[in-house]
């Protein structure tokens, strides 16, 4: 996320607040040169619209040339986004309220007769940035979208490296759609499969390992009780010469 890239988007003037909101979830995504490539589902749950609406949005931004899109190929072959920012026009025309700020000039006698205009400055205060920290890989990026973060991102990106698998957006589709299916999060689902060396996840493989398991688990055994309640219910045999005559 770059600081610079949220106060500009901040102060652009879009005409609509959902618009807005979107612009406000790219520049959240964006690197410092101002690229990101999330995907149209993931701005529209994040801004809590339809994806058809994210996507309106989106090209409504691109028709004020506050965003361009390109289209780029994955290594898996599928088509994805990538979005270009362009938030300075729009900052700019925020910090002049948006209006035709005319500059008169007076009329000055300095011994003689000279017209000097007065100078007006426009000043922004200054936007104290924080210092920069290590710029996230794609990968992070893409796990984030499908809430997979911190220590288990890096352990799913070695882990995916080890198995000489690529991490895209189309894997981790995959991940969420078998994760629904076992009832799982994907997060859950990415967890699982490096606790059993899995390169991926399917929700039948986590079901059929998950009735092993239970088979294994010993069964309880019956124990003895010394309270007579053994025999409730038990018919006995006894041979009336061994029962003592007083008991008869």
């Amino acid at each position: 996320m770059s600081m610079r890239l949220m106060v500009q988007a901040m102060n652009c003037e879009v005409g609509n607040p959902a618009r807005k909101l979107v612009l406000l979830k790219l520049a959240d995504n964006a690197n410092d040169d101002g690229i990101c490539f999330p995907s149209y589902q993931y701005i529209a749950d994040k801004c809590e619209m339809t994806r058809r609406s994210a996507i309106s949005h989106i090209e409504y931004l691109i028709k004020m040339g506050l965003v361009s899109k390109k289209e780029r190929k994955n290594k898996d072959g599928s088509i994805s986004n990538l979005y270009f920012l362009h938030l300075e026009q729009g900052s700019e025309n925020f910090a002049l309220g948006g209006e035709n700020i005319s500059l008169g000039s007076e009329n000055f006698a300095l011994g003689g007769s000279e017209n000097i205009s007065p100078r007006t400055s426009h000043s922004l205060e200054p936007v104290n940035e924080p210092k920069k920290t290590t710029q996230k890989s794609e990968s992070e990026i893409l796990l984030e979208q499908f809430g997979i973060s911190g220590q288990l991102a890096k352990d799913f990106i070695t882990h995916r490296k080890a198995k000489k698998a690529p991490i895209t957006e189309t894997v981790m589709n995959g991940f969420l759609r078998e994760a629904n299916k076992a009832e799982l999060s994907v997060a859950e689902s990415v967890a699982i499969s490096i606790e059993r060396n899995w390169q991926g996840f399917k929700a039948t493989w986590y079901l059929k390992d998950k009735e092993l398991q239970s088979i294994k688990q010993p069964q309880s055994s019956n124990t003895f009780a010394d309270d007579g309640s053994w025999a409730i219910g038990r018919q006995l045999n006894i041979d009336p010469d061994l029962i003592p005559e007083e008991l008869r």
